[in-house]
C-alpha cells in the first residue's frame, strides 16, 4: 500500500536565509505593474529629483541606486518612512536574482541608508526603514576636523577601511576622490597650505563616512556629534 506524505509548505524567506538560493533566471514579472496603496506621484517625483541631484546617491553603485528607489517609492512615495517586504518583493522590483537583491539590501543597511525594523520571520516579511538623503549636500564639518578625526583611527581601523575600499566600485572611488580634489580646492582658494598627505587624509576620512554603517561609526567614535 503507497502511503503519501502530506504535502507541506515552507516559506521559502525562513528556509532560505531570506532567499539565499542558488542562482536561478529571475523572476516573470507581470506587464501590469499596479502602484503601491496610497502612493503619491507628486510627492514621489519631488523626493525622487532631490535623490537623484544629491552627490551620495550618485556616488552609490547603480544597483544599489536601484534598489534604493524602489524603497523610497514604497515607503514615503507612499507617506511613510516604513515598509514591509521581503527578498522576492526586492527582487521582482529590480528585476534580479533573490540572492543579488538580499546582498544589494544588505549593503544599503551597511551603508546607512536602510534600517531593519522588523526582522523576516517564517511567514512574516520584513520591515524596514529608509533613510533619506539630507538635502544639505555642503560637508558638514571643515577638512581640518576631518583630518583630525583620521588621526583617531588605528591600525586595525585603517586596515579595515583599506579593504573597503579595495572592493568598493570604481565609481565610488571616483567620486571620493573628485570629493577630495574639490575640499582641497577650497581650502587652497582659502590661503591654506595644503602638506602632502592631507588628500590622503580627507579621502580616507570621506571613505570611511561613506563606506561604513552609521551605527558603526557612532559606536566606534562617541564624541562625534556630526557625522
Amino acid at each position: 500500500m503507497d502511503i503519501v506524505k502530506p504535502t507541506e509548505v515552507f516559506d521559502e524567506e525562513g528556509l532560505a536565509k531570506e532567499f539565499e538560493e542558488p542562482e536561478s533566471v529571475p523572476q516573470l514579472v507581470s506587464k501590469t505593474r499596479s502602484e503601491p496603496p496610497d502612493f503619491n506621484p507628486a510627492r514621489f517625483s519631488e523626493l525622487l529629483c532631490q535623490t537623484l541631484d544629491h552627490p551620495n546617491f550618485r556616488a552609490l553603485p547603480s544597483h544599489l541606486q536601484i534598489l534604493y528607489v524602489q524603497f523610497l517609492r514604497h515607503s514615503h512615495g507612499c507617506g511613510t518612512n516604513q515598509v514591509r517586504a521581503s527578498i522576492a518583493d526586492m527582487a521582482q522590483w529590480v528585476g534580479t536574482r533573490g540572492k543579488n537583491a538580499l546582498r544589494a539590501r544588505q549593503q544599503l543597511v551597511t551603508a546607512g541608508l536602510l534600517k531593519i525594523t522588523v526582522r523576516p520571520r517564517q511567514f512574516l516579511k520584513g520591515q524596514f526603514e529608509l533613510r533619506l538623503f539630507s538635502p544639505d549636500t555642503s560637508p558638514r564639518i571643515s577638512p581640518d576636523t576631518m583630518i583630525h578625526r583620521f588621526h583617531q583611527f588605528t591600525a586595525e581601523d585603517l586596515a579595515i577601511l583599506d579593504s573597503q575600499i579595495r572592493t568598493a566600485e570604481p565609481e565610488v572611488r571616483e567620486a571620493l576622490l573628485d570629493d577630495t580634489h574639490q575640499l582641497l580646492g577650497d581650502m587652497k582658494r582659502g590661503g591654506f597650505e595644503i602638506p602632502p598627505e592631507t588628500e590622503t587624509k580627507i579621502y580616507k576620512y570621506l571613505a570611511f563616512i561613506r563606506l561604513t554603517g552609521r551605527w558603526r561609526i557612532t559606536s566606534r567614535f562617541k564624541d562625534w556629534d556630526t557625522i
